[in-house]
This record gives structure tokens, sequence and C-alpha cells, in this order.
């Protein structure tokens, strides 16, 4: 959805709200304003038809009028609220704290860091949103060459462009990741820099780190010269981004290696869904069947969580959608993505998203479907339901 967050700051404290309306206009996502009110602030959070998602509310004299207005507000559709107390210190700050929150205020804050501390209550609120709506997709090869960063480009890109979602294409094959060459995108920064700083980093600077496409994908690549051997990522530091990311975007997309070690398995565990993709033969499916396995006995996972597809699709391949499902043993369809190589390979060729590339391929309808049934929009429907809206595309 890409939703954008509507800060709003309210108040006399007009070099305060400046510097903070400042600070928080460089957070992604979001669009702050501010609106100085000269002892008529009561009547203003009285009568006003507050459309914002979130509001900073710093108390003047009559502090007591102002709370008593936004606890009416609060007993209708109210947003958010942070109350800032910068009138020096308060006798009677217990009470004012009270009615803040009865009103509803999520923070009431005071003292000599107070910008600082407004900033910091933003942040998590901001993290919170994103993270009730955010999740995570990993795609993996069930055998080398099914095509699993075809389908984790083509759909990150779709969440993106067609789902008008904040999304990032995360590039785990730190060997030969081809994410930037299929999008045409150069990127100074990658994956190990970023978790060689993470501890540092925050929202803000972690987009630094990413290369950006014009359809508002971001990608963060694998490096481009250094090799990195298995083992060496460090896990919490990979649980650090990941939890940062989630915090950024509403979606992401990981390109996983067909690589069974702790990394995948830290991935696998936060992923909402596991898209497991093979070809229309009968050692990818056999493939396809051990990885399943793995996945929910070895690692524990819940079986709900996994997405069999079928790449490359020939309705008269001698090997039938049947075949596959029988070898499978799955209660749930399979996704199935029509054969259009030659298209496919023309796109990655020119750095071009195969939606741009042929928008009215089957493959892309295929993949714009899939991405609707995975977006933040359908998100909250139960697996059940996740799975019937899968059966439509065994007809694909």
């Amino acid at each position: 959805m890409n939703r954008t967050n509507q800060i709003l700051l309210t108040g006399h404290s007009e070099a305060n709200i400046a510097i903070l309306q400042g600070m928080i206009s460089q957070l992604p996502g979001v669009k702050a304003q501010s609106r100085i009110l000269n002892g008529n602030a009561h009547e203003f959070l009285s009568g006003a038809d507050l459309e914002t998602d979130v509001l900073i509310h710093f108390l003047g004299p009559k502090a007591e009028m102002e709370l008593e207005a936004l606890a009416k507000q609060s007993k209708q559709a109210c947003p958010v609220s942070l109350i800032v107390y910068d009138q020096g210190t308060a006798f009677d700050a217990p009470r004012l704290m009270r009615m803040a929150m009865q009103a509803g205020a999520r923070d009431f804050i005071m003292g000599p860091q107070l910008v600082n501390d407004t900033l910091a209550s933003v942040r998590k609120i901001l993290k919170e949103d994103v993270n009730d709506h955010s999740s995570l997709t990993a795609v993996v090869n069930a055998k080398g060459g099914a095509g699993a960063s075809t389908i984790a480009c083509a759909l990150a890109y779709s969440l993106a462009a067609q789902e008008d979602m904040k999304t990032l294409l995360l590039d785990m094959d730190l060997q030969f990741g081809t994410q930037c060459l299929r999008l045409g995108l150069d990127s100074p920064q990658n994956l190990v820099d970023a978790l060689a700083a993470i501890e540092s980093l925050d929202q803000t600077a972690l987009l630094g780190y990413m290369a950006k496409h014009d359809s508002g994908l971001h990608v963060l690549n694998r490096p481009e010269r250094e090799i990195v051997l298995p083992g060496e990522i460090d896990e919490k530091r990979l649980k650090r981004l990941l939890e940062l990311a989630l915090s950024c975007y509403e979606h992401l997309v990981v390109d996983l290696p067909r690589l069974i070690d702790p990394v995948f398995n830290l991935v696998l565990e936060q992923a909402d869904h596991i898209l497991v993709v093979m070809q229309q033969e009968l050692f990818s499916v056999r493939d396809a069947q051990r990885m399943i396995q793995i996945i929910t006995q070895d690692l524990g996972l819940p079986l709900e969580r996994i997405v069999p597809v079928l790449n490359r699709y020939e309705r008269h391949n001698n090997f039938g959608i049947n075949d596959v499902e029988r070898v499978l043993a799955l209660s749930s369809s399979v996704v199935v993505v029509p054969n259009d190589y030659r298209t496919l390979h023309m796109a990655s060729n020119l750095g071009v998203p195969i939606a741009e590339h042929a928008p009215n391929s089957a493959v892309t309808k295929t993949i714009r479907k899939l991405a609707g049934t995975l977006s933040g929009k359908r998100h909250e429907a139960n697996q059940g339901m996740f799975r019937q809206v899968l059966k439509l595309f065994s007809g694909a």
C-alpha cells in the first residue's frame, strides 16, 4: 500500500515544533505538518477534524483545558497522540499525565531531552504500525535452475508497482545473486556492508544501502567482488537486519540460495510464506517434496507457510499437474506459472522486469495474482482462505 503516515504537530512552542518537524520529516514514509496555536489551542482541539495518523501536541498555559478537549476527541475517531510539556517544571505533572492518559495519549513527554524523546516515541509508533502490516516471503529453488530468482524478482516488482506496497527485495545468494542485474541497477552498498554497520543503523540510515528502482522497489544486493563463504554471516546481525527492514517496509521478498544452513533456517523462521519453486519434471518435484519435508519436519515450521510453485508449466508435458500433486502429496493446490522462457530470458538480458517488458503475458498475469494474494490488503485473511485463493492458480 506504500501508505504515507501523516503527522501533525500543534501547540505553542514554535521553536521546538520547528526543530521536531524537521527531524520527523527525515523519517521514511512520513509527511509532517505543523500548526502554531496561540491561546486558542483548546478551541482548536475541541472543534477540529483531526485527519492525521499521529498528533503531537505541545501543551500551553491552559494545559488542563487542552487535555479535556483532547479527551472529548478521543471518544470519537482520534489519532494516536503524544503530549509534550515544555513549560518548565510542572508542579502538577502527575495530574496532567493522568489526564493525558485518560485522553488516550500514547506518551507524556517532558524534561530536558523532550525533542529527542518525542522523536524516539514517534519512531516506535511508526515501527509498530509497519510491523502490524508487514510480511516476509522467502523464495527458494527445490532444484538448481528452477527459476526462484526470476519468481522473486517478478513478485517483488509486482508488490511494489501493482499492489503499491513499500517492498524490499533481499538477495541472499551472496556468491552468485543476480537481482540488481535483472532490474538494471547498480549498488555501491550491499548486504554485507549493511550487516557490518547494523548496530548503528536506524530506519533512515538503512535506506542508504538500497538500490532503488523507478517502480519504487528497493533492492539490497549481494557483494559484487568479495566472496562470502557459508558460515560467515552472523545470525544475530542478520536477524537484527530483518527486524529493521520489516520496520521500514510493508513486504520483504527474500531470494534464498538452495543451501540448508543456520541462515536459511533463520530467514524461514521469520517468513510468513515460503515459495518452493520447482520445474515440471520428476527429479525437480521429488526435490521439492524433500525440501518441504526438511522445512516442516527437520526445521519444524508449519506446513501452512509453504506455497509450492510449478514454474515453466506446459500443458502438454507428459508429467502433468496431477502427477506433480500426486508426488507432493499436499492437500493444497500448486501455483502454476506458465512457460514463457523466451520472453523472460529477453527481459532479464535487458535488465527490465517482466511486467514492464511483457505486461500482458501469461507469466505477468499469474505473478500479479500471486502478489495480490500475498499483499497486505489480504494479509489478514486466515490461512484456509489463502489456500482457497491459491486453487485459482491451478488453471492458469
